[in-house]
């Protein structure tokens, strides 16, 4: 389980990562294409129900918090 947990989080500063990258470079350079080649399977689905409104994506956040509540809910079902 805990390795589980690592994982997720492991994700989760992935996200950020891909995130803060996303600001300050070209899709193309090294580092963000390395993250969103990690990230965009888990956009993809989030985007398809809810694509970015106005310039926003909100599929990270999402992910992150879907990501959390799913560790959350593993934890309290198998300790």
């Amino acid at each position: 389980m805990i390795i589980i947990a690592r994982v997720v989080q492991l994700l989760g500063y992935i996200i950020i990562a891909d995130v803060l990258l996303s600001w300050v470079q070209q899709p193309n350079q090294v580092p963000l294409k390395w993250t969103r080649q990690v990230t965009e399977p888990f956009y993809a689905p989030i985007r398809a129900v809810i694509p970015p409104m106005g310039g926003f994506d909100l599929s990270p956040l999402i992910l992150i918090v879907g990501l959390q509540l799913a560790t959350m809910a593993l934890f309290s079902v198998f300790g």
